[in-house]
């Protein structure tokens, strides 16, 4: 059986396709013209290059496949890219893996979706798949749509599709919160508020098992499915942990919170006007959202069962940054 991944130079693409390919399957990558797949080729990977917004390039990947998970997507939210680049890409993006399955014969479409399409979460409430989507970014905007389009093909044409909505994915492999681990280590990291606001992390590891399950339990399609991590932590606790990870206890005092609203009120704004978030506005929800999930359903019709504690992620990760010279300061 041929399996297709788009995304597969991505962070958790590249842990996918060393699972299949692991498992036995042969594994058919869609890449950009322009990225490194030199790792893929030494797995043994087939390899076809294009651009996601190419419908043809699209359907030829999805030739002869039998099922296909789409994680290409852009994730940009410095600023740079406005709503329309975003929505190009990841939008026109489910367009054409949508089309192309249902060309294809594909028998399971997973699509990758996020937990940025609930946007800005209030205090102490548990999400789950039910919960109104409410997106406050661009990128949280394109995944909504996305979903549409997947979910409204599977209601006119049948398309075999699981959606997956996945929440903030840490592990080996990834230097998207390099930035944090550095100022731990360095004693220079300063919360901002008390640090009493959750975050539920999952690790690469059980994300891509629960992207396995998306793609080969019978009966689930048309679902949406979130894949969470072990449990949800405390931000001053998750500080904590990485801090006793990387070797320092060296925490400056609290900053107030106050600004931070004030700019995440201007980040709404900007985003509804002009279609573009303010620059790290993606980061405010370090410590400002309040994030915990129910993966209560993919565990009852999945099997889904994340394992790996969010402490044990923390030291996979610090060990990767180690072994490839990204975090050279300890305490």
């Amino acid at each position: 059986m041929t399996i297709l991944v788009t995304g597969a130079t991505g962070f958790i693409g590249r842990h996918l396709v060393k699972r299949l390919i692991t498992a036995g399957e042969h594994v058919k990558a869609f890449v950009r013209p322009s990225a490194n797949a030199v790792w893929l080729d030494a797995l043994g990977v087939e390899i076809v290059r294009g651009d996601i917004g190419d419908a043809d390039a699209v359907a030829r990947a999805a030739d002869t496949c039998k099922v296909m998970f789409h994680l290409a997507a852009t994730t940009e939210s410095s600023g740079l890219l406005s709503r329309h680049d975003v929505q190009v890409a990841n939008i026109q993006g489910a367009e054409n893996v949508t089309r192309a399955a249902l060309q294809a014969g594909i028998e399971r479409l997973v699509f990758c979706s996020s937990v940025a399409v609930y946007g800005r979460i209030a205090k102490n409430r548990l999400i789950d798949e039910s919960t109104e989507t409410d997106p406050d970014s661009p990128y949280g905007e394109s995944k909504v749509l996305g979903e549409q389009i997947v979910l409204s093909a599977r209601r006119s044409h049948g398309l075999p599709v699981v959606v997956a909505r996945i929440s903030t994915v840490w592990g080996p492999g990834t230097t998207s919160w390099l930035g944090l681990f550095r100022s731990i280590a360095a004693g220079q990291f300063r919360l901002i508020g008390e640090g009493r606001n959750y975050h539920h992390i999952a690790d690469v590891s059980d994300v891509v098992e629960g992207l396995l399950l998306c793609g080969s339990v019978k009966g689930v399609e048309g679902r949406t499915y979130l894949l969470a991590g072990n449990e949800p932590v405390q931000l001053r606790r998750l500080v904590e942990m990485i801090g006793e990870e990387v070797g320092t206890t060296r925490f400056p005092a609290n900053l107030p919170a106050a600004p931070l609203h004030v700019y995440r009120a201007l980040d709404r704004m900007a985003v509804a006007v002009i279609g573009r978030q303010l620059p790290r506005a993606d980061r405010l929800a370090l410590f400002l959202g309040d994030r915990r999930f129910d993966s209560g359903r993919a565990r009852q019709e999945l099997g889904y069962v994340p394992e790996i504690a969010t402490k044990d992620t923390i030291h996979r990760m610090v060990e990767w940054f180690l072994a490839e010279g990204h975090l050279s300061r300890l305490g």
